[in-house]
C-alpha cells in the first residue's frame, strides 16, 4: 500500500506543477497594438484598474442580492475600461 501513496503523491505534484505552469502563462489580456504583454506592468496595471473598480462599485447601493450583482457588475466594467484606457483588451479565448 505505500507504494501507491509514493506513486500518488508524485502523481499529484507533477499534476499541480503543469497546471500551475499553464495557468500562469495565461493573463487574460492582450495589448491593443500588438506589443507582447509585460506580466509585471500588465499585474500592475490589473491592480490599478481593480482599485478604481472597487472604489466605484462602492457607490452602488448595497442592499439585497441584486445590489451585490449589481456592485460585481459595475466594477467589472470599470476594471474593463480601465484596462481599454491602458491599451490592454481581454484576450479571446
Amino acid at each position: 500500500m505505500s507504494i501507491w501513496k509514493g506513486v500518488v503523491r508524485a502523481f499529484l505534484i507533477a499534476m499541480a506543477v503543469a497546471l500551475g505552469a499553464c495557468s500562469s502563462q495565461s493573463s487574460g489580456y492582450t495589448r491593443t497594438d500588438g506589443v507582447p504583454v509585460d506580466p509585471l506592468h500588465q499585474q500592475t496595471t490589473f491592480a490599478q484598474c481593480k482599485g478604481e473598480g472597487a472604489s466605484a462599485a462602492v457607490q452602488v447601493n448595497p442592499g439585497g442580492p441584486y445590489g451585490v450583482v449589481e456592485r460585481e457588475r459595475k466594477e467589472a466594467a470599470v476594471v474593463t475600461a480601465c484596462m481599454a484606457r491602458n491599451g490592454y483588451i481581454q484576450a479571446q479565448q
